[in-house]
């Protein structure tokens, strides 16, 4: 699983149009968020391996600027415990986690500077 940073301008709608498009492209993107930056808006998207390239070909096509793109780590829904179970069991590995959102389903993405303590620690 990748997780990509999308940059975009504040244009009303253009998040929407942009996943419209990666649905077209038949991207399934299993969790983002949006946020505002100083400029413009960050989305982060978690979306499968091969699909990469389809994201990277629908940001040039609309206008957006794909900044990042890095592997995730994703947490099933109803992690023993929940959200602090998992940063403490995280933390106690010695893992910093960069970034964190959950998706469609519940899921929990996470990003950090040791993505195998990360899945161990948690037993993924």
């Amino acid at each position: 699983m990748r997780d990509m940073t999308i940059l975009m301008d504040t244009q009303q709608g253009r998040p929407a149009r942009f996943l419209e498009a990666l649905f077209g492209r038949g991207v399934n993107v299993e969790a983002g968020c949006l946020f505002p930056r100083t400029e413009g808006r960050v989305m982060h998207i978690a979306v499968e391996d091969g699909d990469v390239d389809k994201v990277h070909d629908v940001a040039a096509e609309l206008g957006v600027a794909v900044a990042d793109d890095r592997e995730c780590v994703v947490v099933p829904p109803n992690f023993p415990g929940g959200v602090p179970a998992i940063g403490t069991r995280v933390a106690e590995a010695g893992v910093t986690v960069y970034l964190a959102y959950f998706g469609t389903n519940g899921q929990l993405v996470l990003s950090s500077n040791d993505l195998e303590k990360t899945r161990a620690a948690l037993g993924l």
